[in-house]
């Protein structure tokens, strides 16, 4: 209780006083992936990538119309001038994102940044049918299925020289985008054999505790794959964009005025949040760190005890299995 108390004063102080530095790296000659990005933090994202000019950026969104929109509105707004392609990703279907992999790792050469920063949060997605099992797939299972598809591409990239004589040799980085919800996360149920069944179980899980868990997963994951022999020279962290007025949040069900109070009092816009989503992607970090206002900041203290690693490791076992089933490529990756 003390350190999410804690982490709401940090929270709103950072919300109305925190001024976030704009990055700026030499990206010449890098290819970086944004999911999610044709609108909200993601769109904010890739237009701050475009004016630092790299030689490629891909869009993985779900409507390849409104990502040939959004292309178009980052050129106008940047004049980028490299190779901008929008690629079909739907992370709410597993095979979707095994083709959005194979796609990335037969056609590019190297993957400097991947930013997994697709998501979904709202009332809606957990009062269907399937929203109770969709969202922790889009928020957690599918983001770290496609970080452990792409990590031998990534891989790859740190053994390649730099892309020109005076470009640094920088490493390729690998960035969830988490949320700081993961702090009033209570997970109870953590202590259930079987969490992913429980989980998706409406009779035996917290329908309120939903979100903030399924960001939680991404801290799971990020701190998992950081052991892997893949992920060895790469900078793999979880990033919290603030709170920003963004299209996230449209399925929740506040009243219109509260709404308005928040967006106009505590919300940063997409553009600034996507700051924090720029630091966590250029510039290096510790292992599995978790960003929040361009610094790093400590996580959940009980996820670091000996019971919340336990509930970690059963966690990642469980996301292995159901990705087995998807890809089996899986278990070479995470094997060797």
């Amino acid at each position: 209780m003390g350190q999410t108390l804690s982490f709401l004063y940090k929270f709103l102080f950072d919300q109305i006083f925190a001024n976030l530095p704009e990055t700026h790296v030499d990206l010449t000659g890098r290819t970086f992936l944004v999911t999610g990005s044709n609108t909200g933090i993601g769109f904010g994202l890739v237009t701050h990538l475009a004016r630092l000019q790299p030689a490629q950026l891909i869009l993985a969104v779900r409507d390849l119309n409104k990502g040939e929109a959004a292309k178009q509105a980052i050129i106008q707004q940047t004049g980028f001038t490299g190779s901008l392609e929008v690629w079909e990703l739907d992370m709410a279907d597993f095979a979707s994102i095994k083709r959005f992999a194979e796609r990335a790792n037969t056609t590019l050469k190297r993957l400097d940044g991947v930013n997994l920063n697709a998501g979904v949060s709202g009332w809606k997605w957990i009062t269907t049918t399937d929203g109770w099992e969709r969202m922790l797939q889009v928020n957690a299972l599918s983001p770290g299925l496609l970080a452990v598809l792409l990590l031998p591409l990534i891989q790859a990239t740190t053994r390649l020289p730099p892309p020109h004589p005076d470009a640094p040799q920088t490493p390729p980085h690998l960035t969830f985008t988490g949320s700081s919800s993961m702090f009033m996360a209570t997970f109870s149920e953590s202590s259930a054999t079987k969490l992913l069944d429980t989980l998706n179980n409406k009779s035996q899980s917290t329908i309120m505790d939903r979100y903030p868990t399924s960001k939680l997963f991404n801290l799971y994951v990020a701190r998992e794959i950081v052991k892997l022999p893949d992920a060895q020279g790469v900078v793999v962290n979880v990033v919290d964009p603030g709170f920003c007025a963004s299209d996230l949040g449209r399925d929740l069900r506040i009243p219109s005025f509260v709404g308005w109070i928040l967006g106009n009092t505590l919300a940063w816009t997409p553009e600034k949040g996507a700051l924090n989503l720029l630091y966590a992607l250029l510039l290096p970090t510790p292992p599995a760190a978790y960003i929040t206002a361009c610094a790093v900041y400590p996580p959940p203290s009980w996820t670091q005890t000996e019971k919340g690693l336990d509930v970690q490791a059963r966690a990642w076992s469980e996301m292995i299995d159901v990705w087995r089933g998807i890809a089996s490529e899986i278990s070479s990756i995470v094997a060797r």
